[in-house]
């Protein structure tokens, strides 16, 4: 039963991304139209500690990329680009970045391809990694995270993929690049700076994007992430990406909001593991042949 239920999803999905991707070809802006909230939000008034993070998060702003980029919001069925009316911005690429990105072909944005002709690392059950994890890239309700705090570390488990990471808050400096191997989600400390958790990473390996529209990296990024709560429902997150080989200045996120998920946090886990022998039969329906093969 659950496998015919999977194959139903893998069909679906199948048809769902070759339609997206003839849609593509011919994309209008259409307004923005917000996220829902998580139900249960309190009263904007209530008192909250500015230094209580933990919970589970369900990003409501716009953009599930790291960046307010063009594309940023995903093509609808009807042919129209989500992110109509919304400022954007495209990266500070240099040459080198630029022509890394040009190499990356993803199955999301204004530069989609047939998946079967993409190389995005998801499609092979490689680790999305930091910072692709934290963008919130889906819709609906995979696009969360839920934070637990311990004495001395903060532990963040995204859901889909079941990916998590850990952030050292026992006072350790960052090792330096030479004594180290990159890493999936990097080596990440943190400290509280004022109202604001802020974490620092370094060591990437760069076989990971930082998000699902092909925006690389080096392994000499380095990575700072701003959490603050602003309100009792309410955590905001900006990233900052400085890899000068590939961005000519720090490139900045958007800024992500996130509203608490009082009820889904009691949620059974939904274990959405990135399983080889179903992204193999994924992969024979759409990459290798199925339906992407009609979108050349």
């Amino acid at each position: 039963m659950i496998y015919r239920e999977a194959r139903s999803v893998t069909v679906s999905l199948a048809v769902l991304l070759g339609a997206t991707v003839v849609l593509a070809q011919n994309v209008q802006k259409a307004p923005y139209i917000a996220p829902p909230e998580p139900k249960g939000q309190l009263p904007a008034n209530t008192p909250f500690d500015k230094h209580d993070i933990v919970g589970k998060w369900n990003r409501v702003s716009p953009f599930e990329t790291y960046g307010a980029i063009p594309g940023g919001i995903p093509t609808g069925r009807d042919g129209k680009d989500g992110d109509g009316g919304l400022q954007l911005e495209e990266a500070p690429f240099t040459p080198a970045g630029k022509a890394a990105f040009l190499k990356n072909l993803p199955s999301y944005g204004r530069r989609q391809v047939a998946p079967r002709l993409g190389n995005d690392p998801q499609g092979m059950c490689d680790p999305m990694g930091v910072p692709r994890i934290l963008n919130g890239q889906l819709k609906g309700p995979h696009a969360t995270f839920e934070i637990a705090m311990l004495p001395d570390r903060m532990v963040q488990f995204v859901q889909w993929h079941h990916h998590f990471r850990i952030v050292w808050n026992d006072g350790r400096k960052l090792p330096s690049l030479d004594e180290v191997e990159p890493r999936w989600n990097g080596y990440s400390v943190g400290h509280w700076d004022g109202d604001t958790y802020v974490v620092d990473s370094v060591g990437f390996d760069p076989r990971t994007w930082l998000d699902h529209n092909g925006y690389p990296h080096t392994e000499n990024m380095r990575l700072e992430e701003r959490y603050r709560r602003v309100d009792v429902n309410t955590l905001t997150l900006q990233m900052t990406v400085t890899d000068p080989e590939y961005y000519s200045k720090p490139f900045k996120s958007d800024l992500k909001v996130w509203k608490m998920d009082r009820a889904g946090i009691k949620d059974w886990d939904e274990q959405i593991y990135c399983v080889p022998s179903e992204e193999f039969k994924f992969n024979s329906l759409i990459r290798d042949g199925g339906i992407g093969a009609t979108n050349k």
